[in-house]
């Protein structure tokens, strides 16, 4: 059984193959991953991570899997992939602690803020910025790794262009996932579970509404839900274009399930081959939606990705029978030494790891002295560790005696010795330096198209509209960015830019991390959307030092949550866009020629979807936010407004009502 590379693997060997990451939800799922072929393991603990529903870890736990990973050549990467609140962050600091001193090899991380304090505190813990980041193109993974993580797990929704274009150009490396669930949404953008039941995504809560049947254009379907992503015909392309890290989704999944993917994927990795048709049949079986899609990379985005979970698939999966998964012991070689009147002294080597200690005095026998093979009898009782013996040399005086309590504490020590894998312990303060960024109130509007912005806009200081639909002279003078851009589309959003800022706009909404620099290097004032998840203030300080004027902190905030972010900006009105897709959904059902429908769950909300820019979809949360008659409560903040489905008539209806603080006999959602 194929269990774990380490030394074995030439350099060459490791240079050609990119490492095989594989998901632990509990001790059971670990020890699969590390039979099943894994190169390195990722988990999360009891907090901070966003699959809470999983078993996971204690923190005690953790260090147990450091030291079995580490034992076996496999590193762990612990998962810390949630937007942070202001008053964890402290909590953060410890249990990154805790990590960093336990001998995590990496953490995942979403939170710009948590990366901020953890990168202040630990310089020397290594980072690798999650899929929640959702980078998309070479800006955003570089802009990560100058700011400290040396890796970047890229948005699923990639194709091979693109992900080609991003791994020769980054700088550092990149993680891609191969096998697994994916959503509906782009990588850390979706909303849609928190709008719908208050449950979190980016929290870890997700209660999966996409997963839901829903109604559009009088069709009745799954029109959310993807079949689960396999990139097994894809192997040889990914390790050519440079692809360092071959993630497997699965942190909800049997023991079974993570044995069976791991295996299948290690035989295609070191046979340098895709899968065969046999092993794509077993993959399907362990599970699958209707099969798998590889749509997004192969750049085929169309119904086919569409697909949930049959009871045929849960019958097949039921077929698969358990396995008692064990791991194959490693031989240990040992070295003892045994002088009278010197301590006893045992090395051990294994995988060249090398342990020396130092044990009791030897002494010289009366009687009955010690034989060589009464020494090895108990250096070998290796017990329920890792480790069988392998070659076992003794150097000895002849007549020496040393108690066997002696020889069992000098394995004990040699064994643990071997496998510590702790650092020295980093104690961590959390300091916010927000105060000095607080500024003075003001009042911003996207809106979704040109025709809606009415005659008379003096009530806001800044108006913005799609980038995509500017038009010179129509009374916008700021830009609203994609909230996604490929590398294969820079080209033409550039254009856009130059052509907005050559007819005077000097504002931008930066919606994704991989727009930063371009649009300062252009001159824009750039403001932070709410896109970046913004939950405290180490994000604030993170967003402003890189020169963000503003910076709309998230709609998940309660106001008393809000309330210590004060002096940033709120969104005050607007059906709040709850889904971002890659995939047009409007396609699908209404058909190319509508931009705009409507979508209804089982309930009968309605949300409105919208066609964006790269033939995107934009949905619109059921109910506005709506504050026009409670604006006292919110007085601290700038105030920002949304404007997706509206009229122009519409929209400066909404405005007089602010200016007047009327209230609505519409249902409308409250920030409380």
């Amino acid at each position: 059984m194929r269990s774990y590379r380490q030394s074995l693997n030439t350099m060459a060997d490791k240079i050609l193959k990119p490492e095989l990451l594989c998901p632990a939800g509990d001790t059971e799922a670990l020890l699969g991953a590390i039979a099943g072929g894994a190169d390195a393991v990722y988990l999360g603990a009891d907090l901070f991570n966003a699959r809470i529903r999983a078993n996971n870890f204690t923190l005690d736990g953790v260090a147990d899997a450091t030291r079995l990973c580490h034992a076996y050549g496999v590193k762990i990467y612990v998962t810390l992939n949630i937007a942070i609140h202001e008053r964890e962050m402290q909590t953060v600091l410890d249990y990154v602690s805790s990590l960093y001193s336990s001998g995590v090899d990496a953490l995942i991380v979403s939170d710009l803020g948590a990366m901020r304090e953890i990168r202040k505190h630990f310089p020397d813990f290594e980072l690798h910025a999650s899929t929640q980041c959702t980078v998309h193109n070479t800006d955003g993974a570089r802009f990560l790794h100058i700011r400290g993580c040396k890796r970047v797990v890229v948005a699923r929704e990639l194709d091979r262009a693109n992900m080609e274009r991003i791994c020769k150009g980054a700088g550092c490396e990149i993680e891609a996932f191969i096998h697994g669930a994916h959503c509906m949404s782009v990588s850390g953008q979706c909303l849609m579970s928190y709008a719908m039941g208050g449950r979190s995504g980016n929290r870890g809560e997700c209660a999966q509404p996409c997963r839901l049947p829903y109604r559009i254009c009088g069709k009745n379907g799954y029109f959310l839900s993807l079949k689960d992503m396999s990139l097994s015909d894809h192997i040889t392309e990914l390790s050519e274009i440079g692809v360092s890290s071959l993630k497997i989704e699965g942190r909800m999944k049997s023991a079974d399930y993570v044995y069976g993917v791991a295996s299948t994927f290690r035989s295609m990795l070191d046979g340098g081959r895709n899968a065969t048709v046999k092993e794509k049949a077993h993959l399907s079986s362990l599970f699958s939606r209707q099969g798998f899609s590889d749509g997004y990379f192969v750049n085929k985005i169309d119904s086919s990705m569409l697909g949930i979970r049959s009871e045929e698939n849960k019958a097949e999966s039921r077929n698969i029978s358990g396995r008692e998964i064990s791991l194959p012991k490693i031989k240990l070689d040992m070295h003892g030494v045994f002088k009278v009147g010197m301590p006893s002294v045992l090395t051990a080597t294994v995988n060249g790891l090398t342990a020396t200690v130092y044990g009791d005095m030897v002494s010289e026998a009366v009687n009955a002295p010690m034989t060589e093979e009464s020494i090895i009898k108990s250096l070998t009782k290796l017990g329920n560790t890792p480790y069988c013996s392998g070659n076992v040399k003794i150097e000895k005086d002849e007549n020496i005696i040393i108690r066997v309590s002696s020889l069992n504490a000098l394995r004990r020590d040699c064994i643990n010795k071997l496998l510590e894998t702790s650092r020295e312990k980093r104690e961590a303060v959390y300091a916010s330096t927000y105060n000095r960024y607080k500024k003075t109130v003001m009042r911003t509007a996207v809106f979704s198209r040109i025709e809606q912005i009415p005659e008379d806009v003096s009530y806001f200081d800044r108006v913005y509209v799609y980038l995509d639909r500017y038009k010179a002279g129509g009374r916008a003078n700021g830009i609203y960015m994609p909230p996604v851009i490929l590398d294969s589309e820079w080209e033409s959003v550039e254009k856009m830019l130059r052509d907005a800022k050559a007819d005077g706009v000097i504002y931008a909404i930066a919606t994704n991390i991989g727009q930063i620099d371009r649009l300062k290097k252009m001159g824009f004032i750039i403001s932070a959307d709410y896109r970046f998840n913004v939950f405290n203030r180490p994000c604030v300080d993170y967003l402003r030092d890189e020169g963000f004027d503003t910076v709309i902190i998230s709609p998940e905030l309660t106001l008393a949550q809000a309330r210590e972010l004060s002096g940033n900006s709120v969104i005050v009105y607007g059906n709040i866009p709850v889904m971002t897709t890659h995939k047009c959904i409007i396609k699908d059902t209404a058909g190319c020629d509508r931009c705009n429908t409507y979508m209804t769950d089982r309930m009968g909300a309605s949300f409105f979807c919208e066609g964006i820019f790269g033939h995107r979809n934009i949905i619109y949360n059921s109910v506005p936010v709506y504050m026009a008659d409670k604006m006292d409560t919110v007085r601290d903040f700038s105030h920002h407004f949304i404007f997706s489905s509206e009229t122009r008539e519409q929209c400066a209806k909404i405005i007089e009502a602010y200016k007047r603080g009327m209230p609505t006999d519409k249902k409308i959602k409250r920030i409380k």
